[in-house]
């Protein structure tokens, strides 16, 4: 998952320049967004020790969402960049190994995350959360209700992608162990997927 996590980021990195594109990422996992600390693009990388720091971003981040509510006078994101261009850029918000990082921080943040999971997406802002499901100590089912994409990477059986992406019947599984390779659901369609390494050319 972290890998998987990495590789997205490098890509939107690679593919849209800071003008566009604005990153916060919070590792709870392998230390995997290291490599971004320096990026123009990145607004910063926490980590599990750095939890004085959690509620400053937290709070940076409510505040950017009520400034693009006062900003958007009553529209969203998507009506501000067509009329405007973008001014304002996209903000991704990346937090790897959900269960730690509820765990480390005493499940404070339960509710600030479920506030921003129902108001980012029209305000420009995106959450990319990793974990092993929904539950109680993953993801908590009531923030998993405003996820719009779930991306399943390998599941021991049938049973275990079908609760993850919340779909009665898989038609088809991808082979097993091969790094990479896993199942989205698209229009109500399970997809197979591979993702790759990201490694500079």
């Amino acid at each position: 998952k972290s890998t998987f996590l990495q590789t997205m980021v490098y890509s939107l990195i690679q593919h849209y320049s800071q003008e566009y594109l604005n990153l916060y990422l919070l590792d709870f996992s392998s230390r995997m967004m290291e490599p971004f600390e320096e990026d123009v693009h990145v607004g910063g990388v926490l980590y599990e020790n750095d939890l004085a720091t959690e509620g400053k971003f937290f709070h940076m981040l409510q505040k950017m969402i009520q400034e693009r509510k006062t900003l958007f006078r009553g529209g969203n994101y998507y009506q501000y960049v067509a009329k405007h261009g973008m001014v304002c850029p996209a903000v991704v918000v990346v937090i790897d190994n959900m269960a730690n990082f509820r765990e480390k921080t005493g499940e404070q943040y339960d509710d600030i995350l479920l506030q921003i999971s129902r108001e980012c997406t029209a305000n420009g802002i995106y959450l990319f959360l990793s974990g092993a499901g929904y539950s109680m100590n993953e993801i908590p089912g009531r923030l998993g209700e405003n996820i719009r994409r779930t991306i399943s990477l390998e599941m021991p059986d049938k049973f275990g992608y079908a609760d993850v992406l919340n779909m009665m019947q898989i038609a088809a599984l991808p082979d097993s162990g091969i790094a990479g390779r896993g199942l989205v659901q698209v229009d109500g369609i399970a997809l197979e997927f591979q993702a790759c390494l990201a490694v500079d050319a």
